[in-house]
């Protein structure tokens, strides 16, 4: 097994504690995107009515998630109109109704205090998106990350996992054990999270439960287990590398036969950072069989890989979704975020990201326009949204922790 380039592969490419320190721009526009929307609609939230300190609440939160969905501009009076009361004391008493070009809903809710008027907020937000762009909205999910607080004597990052909302609000901490983390990522049903860890004193993956905190070993191999992640049509069938059999290698694995389909057979080679295709049939993974980190995609029925990405020194940590697979490539700069269709080829390759900033281990929303990714800024690194629409919102930071936050993955 190459041990170098391995080592590379899990380590270089998935823990941002390696990247150099740089100097970069505070903020910069998103550039040469390939995914299309449609134009933005004029929206007006001009004849709501707000008071009470829940009612206000639930008012900043939907224009909040309205404006980060990217699918909107505000106007007096819009093409989409939203009216009608948020009112109460303590809680809300929600009497709304959303108009458009012939058509409407009427929202009647009450919401006991700001964080059920919050929620409720997300889900109106959500609501009006699917209703008037008919694309899935962004405002109920949510982000898993890694929170490197530091390093232990003998250089070894002290981290754990954490969840917030999209907009940074609830943050909660998953993991206790200040040890290594690398890859989270969701289940299809949005509170199971498949992460590596080196708790054991060695690489192997875990699964926790958001809602009751519970944490539990995916399974027990020989050697290292990493990269799990759910089949978007089968959430029984799980992608994982393993080396019980000596290298590195794709696998699927049904979670409750525990019975293994190895897919790739690359003897002096590793890979790493599986992904699936949203119909489920293929997987593209990252291997150096060619001597450098470069994408590949293997057809899960017949075990057939091609290589995927051919120029550049380095292309990693792909994410994929119905616009195409997201990934970070170093091609002569530091990484950047690209996105690919992959039937088409690298002829297709768009950056989301300038060539002066350094951005790493890219997730796609549950919307398949915005990517979460982690962003390089001198001492720090944090997470920041990018719109991939064509002529999308310039990035932003959607909390605001300080200090060392990797890894993000959002929810689906």
């Amino acid at each position: 097994m190459k041990l170098r380039n391995f080592s590379f592969l899990f380590i270089g490419c998935c823990l941002l504690t390696a990247m150099a320190p740089m100097s970069v721009a505070a903020e910069a526009p998103v550039i040469d995107v390939n995914v299309k929307g449609v134009a933005r609609q004029s929206l007006s939230l001009s004849g709501v009515n707000a008071s009470g300190a829940a009612g206000q609440t639930f008012y900043k939160t939907l224009q909040n998630d309205l404006f980060r969905s990217g699918w909107y501009r505000f106007a007096q009076a819009g093409q989409v109109k939203v009216t009608g009361s948020l009112s109460g004391a303590s809680g809300v008493t929600e009497a709304l109704t959303v108009a458009w070009p012939g058509k409407r809903f009427a929202w009647n809710r009450a919401a006991v205090d700001t964080a059920s008027a919050r929620r409720h907020a997300h889900e109106l937000a959500d609501a009006i998106v699917n209703a008037t762009t008919g694309e899935r909205g962004i405002a109920q999910s949510q982000f898993a990350m890694v929170y490197q607080s530091g390093k232990t004597r003998t250089g070894q990052a002290i981290q754990d996992l954490y969840i917030c909302d999209y907009d940074g609000q609830n943050l909660k901490r998953i993991t206790s054990d200040s040890s290594p983390i690398v890859g989270p990522r969701w289940g299809t049903d949005g509170r199971t999270l498949y992460f590596t860890s080196y708790r054991l004193g060695y690489a192997a993956v875990f699964k926790a439960d958001v809602k009751t905190g519970s944490v539990e070993r995916l399974a027990s191999f020989k050697g290292l287990s990493t990269g799990a992640v759910p089949s978007p049509k089968d959430p029984n069938q799980v992608a994982i590398i393993l080396s019980h059999q000596g290298n590195p290698e794709l696998y699927v694995m049904n979670v409750v036969t525990k019975k293994l389909v190895r897919l790739t057979r690359t003897k002096l080679a590793a890979e790493a950072s599986p992904c699936w295709s949203p119909d489920g049939k293929r997987i593209c993974y990252v291997s150096d069989a060619s001597g450098s980190p470069q994408l590949y995609i293997v057809d899960v029925a017949t075990a057939q890989s091609r290589r995927l990405t051919l120029k550049g020194g380095e292309s990693v940590q792909p994410d994929w979704s119905k616009h195409g697979i997201v990934f970070a490539t170093r091609r002569g700069a530091p990484y950047r975020i690209a996105l690919m269709n992959p039937d088409v080829g690298e002829s297709s390759l768009r950056y989301l990201t300038p060539v002066n900033e350094q951005y790493e281990s890219p997730s796609w929303a549950p919307d398949g326009r915005h990517v979460v990714a982690a962003r390089k800024q001198g001492k720090e690194t944090s997470l920041w949204v990018l719109d991939a629409a064509e002529k999308g919102e310039a990035p932003y930071k959607p909390f605001s922790g300080k200090g060392t936050w990797l890894n993000p993955a959002w929810s689906r």
